[in-house]
């Protein structure tokens, strides 16, 4: 029997319904409102969904807003966490309830799916070097003088195009903006002082047009011979930040209420709140991190980095909270063609495959509500075609054709992206909700 039907943990989303189209929805689901979605008493063991079928733990969720919040609480920093990994409104709303600043997006697209839901602070972590991205922006600040709106710059033509697009729109409010700093073989951003020096005194002569609000940087995309050289390497890369800062600070080119400094991936989240918490400016600052993957923390490259964090910063080891994985997919065993062999009916079309491999977790057998066994050690998915994983299977495995096997996997940014619906489940794994990522 399904367990009691629990009020929706995360807000509704009016005038989105499911069917039978989309990929995890049963053939009887065509008119239903999302928002109904957990009212239908179904239930992933009994066999009420088929599979593939991606769920997300709502308990485990829960738990990822406390660890995040107990860790910016600990380091006195705010959080903007990125969207993309989720493109989830629904998730987005529940991570602003949970104390989030703002919320961290890429592209025009992202943008405008965060407006249409009313997200009402966007950090953009990118440049805008697209007119008509710039001029949508000009013309919302114009519409709605209470949307906060933020992005980067890293060249003179970047600079250059915000008084051009200001001069087509008169009465915006000033575009805000953080320049982008980089490091060699790394990703976007200036790389170095006198670079950035010379696009920030620009930014401070364009009066009306924009004003300089901070300094911006991503250092996941550092790399090294190994973790310890990487570690280096970041701690390198946020001094360059916390220099050029002062740097500016002491030339009075910041504008704004109070200062930006922002960086912080999933990986190093850690490195970058104590050493930008370390930056004295003469006026007001806010440190922002925008981990992202925390909302669904992932039992591949994220549980290994967290592991890292923790060892490397015991502070954080010595908070109560944990983050809990929160995205599985469960696949049906279709084939035992060998003795040490399983095919399961999830592939690339449903499962991450850009880090490591997904890893089996549970096996369901029987009829009715199953029964739920923990797979023995052993078990491993070696290889993904579209439709189809290859489990490797140790001697003695339990597993037979019909079974259900979850999967954990890594880095959830690019599972998210294979589903436009995922079922919100409770401990029993009955379905008590649905959330719509907008990819």
């Amino acid at each position: 029997m399904p367990g009691v039907i629990l009020p929706a943990p995360f807000p509704a989303l009016p005038g989105e319904r499911v069917d039978a189209r989309g990929k995890g929805m049963p053939d009887g689901a065509d008119g239903i409102a999302l928002a109904d979605v957990g009212r239908q008493g179904w239930n992933v063991l009994r066999g009420d969904l088929p599979t593939p079928l991606a769920v997300l733990d709502g308990d485990a969720i829960a738990a990822n807003g406390r660890w995040i919040a107990a860790v910016t609480d600990h380091y006195g920093v705010s959080l903007a966490p990125h969207g993309k990994t989720t493109m989830a409104p629904q998730l987005f709303r529940r991570q602003i309830a949970d104390g989030a600043w703002g919320i961290t997006l890429s592209t025009r697209h992202h943008v405008q799916v965060a407006r249409h839901y009313g997200i009402p602070r966007v950090f953009l972590a990118n440049q805008i070097l697209d007119r008509g991205f710039l001029d949508y922006i000009a013309r919302i600040q114009i519409a709605d003088p209470g949307f906060d709106f933020y992005f980067l710059v890293d060249s003179p033509e970047g600079v250059a195009l915000l008084a051009e697009v200001a001069d087509r729109h008169p009465g915006h409010r000033p575009f805000r903006v953080l320049i982008e700093l980089g490091a060699p073989a790394s990703r976007a951003g200036c790389r170095t002082l006198a670079e950035a020096r010379v696009l920030a005194r620009a930014l401070a002569a364009m009066s009306g047009a924009a004003v300089l609000v901070g300094i911006e940087g991503f250092e996941g995309s550092l790399r090294g011979a190994d973790g310890a050289a990487i570690e280096r390497r970041v701690g390198e890369f946020l001094a360059f930040m916390a220099e050029t800062a002062a740097a500016f600070d002491r030339e009075g080119l910041f504008g704004g209420a109070e200062v930006l400094l922002t960086a912080g991936g999933s990986t190093y989240f850690d490195l970058v709140a104590k050493a930008l918490r370390g930056v004295r400016l003469r006026g007001p600052a806010r440190v922002v991190l925008r981990s992202g993957c925390y909302i669904a923390h992932d039992a591949g490259m994220y549980a290994e980095a967290v592991a890292r964090v923790l060892e490397r910063s015991p502070e954080l080891a010595a908070l109560e909270a944990r983050p809990r994985q929160a995205l599985t997919v469960w696949a049906t065993l279709q084939s035992r063609p060998a003795p040490d062999l399983a095919l399961l009916n999830a592939g690339r079309r449903d499962l991450s495959h850009d880090s490591l491999p997904p890893r089996p977790l549970r096996y369901a057998t029987g009829a009715g509500i199953r029964a739920l066994h923990a797979l023995p050690e052993g078990h491993a998915v070696t290889m993904l075609n579209d439709q189809h994983a290859y489990l490797a299977c140790p001697p003695g495995s339990p597993l037979r054709p019909g079974d259900l096997v979850e999967l954990g996997i890594s880095h959830p940014c690019t599972t998210f992206d294979k589903w436009d619906v995922l079922c919100v489940v409770d401990r029993h794994l009955d379905v008590v909700d649905a959330i719509r990522p907008f990819f």
